[in-house]
């Protein structure tokens, strides 16, 4: 995706007579219900400004690949619409049989969780749409506790409403079926990635399961589902499935991690084969590094690593 042409086709298209704002908000069973108010055309341009200043900023970054661990700080990660398990629901939810049109009540407006700003606009003779993802600034603890309020005519007076916060950066752009994700984590949220992490992580422990060298596996995969940052590296691991695959293969050099990093973790026999113990929580990283086949050795200097890279 490139973020100078999109600059140029915010500086050079009619936006504000091609362009849409939405305000989501997720439901407890899973869907999305977004809502689309008609909006001035002075804030039209004013978010239009906005958002060009903060991609200009942006444009000359690294792109990397996204990766469910994180990422590196001044890069952007790029990934396809079909990574994301929740992009059909939300967009669904933007569709004209679906959009509410009836007004935002005080309570919804509470519990938005982000905004698009969607603009169509023609390049090379065909129809293109731009979609820029944004986390809604909130302020429901003033609103709920405090009050709003203006001073005209050297008076202070309360606003009776609740109010949105609309800054004009964006954490992603989606371009038919590429996404530019300029921040991981409102990406994350927005699109409400944590049980496709889950899910994700069931199917890697599914193969780490077959390989037979953990007891108290049930504990194990248990205690992974519920540690978030294990999640993601289990999911990012199913992409380096041949890892997955040979997990604990060469069980003589997973010994010998173990007492090289002085871990601590227990191998026993059992039957005719070696396994590792699987106790408590703490352990966690480390068994998840050896089956990642993260600890090392330089090959000059010979001095032990890890490498917990993104």
């Amino acid at each position: 995706m490139n973020i100078q042409q999109i600059v140029t086709t915010l500086q050079t298209e009619n936006i504000s007579e091609n362009c849409r704002l939405y305000f989501t908000r997720k439901k407890n069973n899973n869907s999305y219900v977004s809502y689309s108010p008609v909006i001035e055309e002075d804030v039209v341009q004013k978010l239009v400004n906005l958002i060009i200043q903060y991609l200009s900023t942006k444009k000359d970054l690294t792109v990397s690949v996204f990766s469910p661990v994180g990422c590196y700080d001044e890069t952007i990660e790029s990934c396809n619409i079909s990574d994301i398990q929740n992009f059909k629901e939300v967009t669904e939810s933007l569709s004209e049989d679906k959009v509410e049109r009836d007004g935002i009540d005080t309570d919804s407006i509470n519990k938005l969780n982000f905004y698009c700003f969607s603009v169509n606009y023609i390049f090379n003779g065909k129809e293109k749409n731009i979609k820029f993802f944004r986390r809604i600034t909130k302020f429901k603890k003033l609103s709920s506790r405090g009050m709003f309020g203006q001073i005209k005519n050297n008076r202070f007076s309360k606003l009776e409403t609740n109010m949105l916060g609309i800054d004009g950066d964006v954490d992603a752009i989606i371009l038919g079926e590429e996404v530019a994700v300029l921040n991981h984590v409102a990406l994350e949220r927005i699109f409400s990635m944590k049980d496709q992490y889950i899910e994700k992580a069931e199917t890697a422990i599914g193969k780490i399961k077959v390989a037979q060298r953990i007891e108290n596996f049930e504990q194990f995969e248990e205690d992974c589902k519920n540690n978030g940052r294990i999640t993601r590296i289990l999911t990012k691991l199913l992409n380096e499935e041949d890892k997955l695959e040979h997990c604990f293969e060469n069980f003589e050099n997973v010994k010998k991690a173990i007492n090289i990093f002085e871990l601590d973790i227990e191998v026993k026999t059992q039957g005719n084969k070696e396994i590792i113990v699987y106790e408590r929580k703490d352990q966690l990283m480390d068994m998840v590094r050896l089956i990642r086949d993260s600890y090392y050795r330089s090959i000059i200097g010979e001095r032990p690593g890890v490498d917990d890279s993104i």
